[in-house]
């Protein structure tokens, strides 16, 4: 049995994945809060994804806005 408040670590791939899509989502309306962290995040990585932010937490979990895409298609997947 699995316990409901662990929380699993998100595949490299797909942190990677969500954060592309998140950046780029962010690229057309910067001025929100999240936006900004995401805009401040993506220029200290210089475009390297191995210096994201979702890369520091154990479980590639370190960006809450990667985490909740993760976790909302996650959800999708198993309503399906």
């Amino acid at each position: 049995m699995m316990d409901k408040n662990v929380i699993n670590p998100i595949p490299l791939e797909i942190a990677i994945q969500l954060c592309d899509e998140i950046c780029e989502e962010m690229d057309r309306e910067w001025y929100p809060t999240p936006n900004r962290w995401c805009y401040c995040c993506t220029e200290k990585s210089a475009g390297d994804p191995m210096k994201r932010g979702f890369l520091r937490e154990p479980g590639n979990r370190g960006c809450t806005l990667v985490n909740a895409r993760y976790a909302e298609m996650m959800h999708k997947k198993t309503v399906l």
